[in-house]
């Protein structure tokens, strides 16, 4: 008898332990999730945190979307990095945007095999003495001797590709070796591929949209002498803006890479002189008869963030006609690895659901839509929208928020606590990384400033 009663009260305490981790699990799950205790009226502006990134997907036969585009195998991509900035981009793309590359090569200012991954030294046909005495070649002679150990913490600051420096890092040991890189890049590079029809060059915090890429080669003809660019110019010199990326046909290489070894000597005074090596390769591709074909805003010179895709900023384009919004988008600059892989995710899903032979490719006014405004749904903490039309002080970003929404033309708002200043914006932007700063975004009026945009019709590339 005294058994029974001993095991009816145990299961009465299992059931009781079971109800209490129940009812604890519920209550953390709705503790935990944002969406529970929203108090913003719009719902659309909960803090979240950044999703995790997942693998990209894959067709039934495995392979990536990215990689069967037609034109590919045609086309050789070329990244130009430095040993100052190398460890903190590059890895990123070996993981995700070479992936889709058949072909490319990697060049830097210093010989290594990276994890299998052969980099090359683009600097090894300089000539001997230059490499052996100049002082900009100081780094290149000591990376030559005690490998990266020779870097010293100072010298990975600043590094290529910081936007904050316009003119170039000149104190800087990388600034200081990457002008010499281009011209000897571009000879190695038809050495290393003779026959391929089309040229891409690029930098560590470049990110190229391939598949609209691809579409854009294939309306050109590679047997003619292409060289296609972000349009930019130093004392009178045009060039194509490195950062953003240029492109150049089999055509244009064989000229510009004669030209390079019949003037060799000639062209590295010039070098030497400079600053810019996009610009002293723009000046040999002008030298050798190839014209310069302006390809912004195919071509940008900035972070997608930063992008004025409704706003009259920016460059002007070859015909007045021709909106911005509607032109196709193909690379954007300054691109930290995060960035790099978060657009590469986007790209993918995006083909994922595009037949790849089909005629569609990518505008602004879709980055805009489907990439920009994604990343406008919640508040952000350090990050700065560039809201910078009407600036005023606040107690907190809440207040921030409210004047925001009173004002029916007010689109986004920023408030940095130190100095309790709110600033509002009728125009919209993304934005980027910045300490210290809240953005926010009133994302219905985003969509119908968008949607009230007229219609692109057959707006196509340059």
């Amino acid at each position: 008898m005294g058994y029974t009663p001993r095991r009816s009260r145990t299961l009465n305490q299992r059931s009781f332990i079971v109800i209490i981790c129940i009812l604890l699990g519920l209550l953390w799950h709705t503790w935990s999730n944002p969406a529970c205790d929203s108090d913003f009226e719009d719902g659309d502006e909960e803090y979240t945190e950044a999703p995790v990134p997942v693998p990209s997907p894959l067709e039934e036969d495995g392979a990536l979307p990215c990689s069967k585009i037609p034109g590919a195998k045609d086309t050789v991509v070329v990244i130009k990095t430095g040993s100052t900035e190398f460890v903190d981009k590059l890895p990123r793309h070996l993981n995700t945007t070479t992936r889709c590359y058949p072909n490319y090569l990697i060049f830097s200012d210093y010989e290594e095999d990276y994890g299998g991954q052969q980099i090359i030294d683009a600097l090894d046909s300089v000539s001997p003495n230059i490499r052996q005495e100049h002082m900009d070649f100081a780094l290149h002679r000591r990376l030559k001797e005690m490998g990266r150990a020779a870097l010293a913490a100072e010298e990975l600051s600043k590094v290529p590709g910081d936007p904050s420096a316009w003119t170039g890092h000149t104190d800087n040991p990388g600034w200081k070796l990457d002008k010499w890189k281009f011209l000897p890049m571009v000879n190695r590079t038809l050495h290393e591929y003779p026959d391929k029809k089309w040229y891409v060059f690029v930098e560590a915090d470049t990110y190229v949209l391939w598949g609209t890429l691809l579409h854009w080669l294939n309306t050109l003809n590679s047997d003619e002498p292409h060289y296609h660019g972000n349009q930019m110019a130093i004392s009178g010199d045009l060039f194509a803006h490195g950062g953003s990326g240029f492109v150049v046909s089999h055509k244009a290489m064989r000229m510009v890479v004669d030209h390079f070894h019949e003037y060799h000597d000639s062209i590295e005074q010039f070098t030497d002189i400079h600053w810019a090596g996009d610009c002293v390769l723009g000046k040999a591709f002008r030298e050798s008869g190839v014209p310069f074909t302006f390809s912004y805003p195919v071509l940008q010179t900035d972070h997608p963030g930063m992008i004025p895709y409704l706003t009259p900023e920016g460059k002007t384009t070859d015909d007045p006609k021709k909106r911005p919004w509607c032109f196709p988008a193909v690379s954007y600059h300054h691109l930290n690895a995060e960035w790099v892989e978060d657009l590469w995710q986007f790209e993918q899903k995006w083909l994922e659901k595009r037949h790849l032979n089909d005629t569609g490719f990518l505008r602004h006014s879709d980055m805009f839509k489907e990439y920009i405004i994604p990343h406008m749904r919640a508040p952000k903490m350090d990050w700065d929208n560039a809201s910078d039309q009407n600036k005023m002080e606040t107690d907190n970003f809440e207040d921030c928020r409210t004047q925001c929404h009173s004002d029916g033309s007010c689109l986004q708002y920023s408030f940095r606590p130190e100095t309790k200043i709110c600033k509002m914006s009728y125009w919209p932007k993304m934005g980027m990384e910045g300490d210290g700063v809240r953005s926010g975004w009133i994302l219905d009026r985003m969509w119908n400033v968008a949607d009230s945009m007229p219609q692109c019709t057959d707006e196509g590339f340059l």
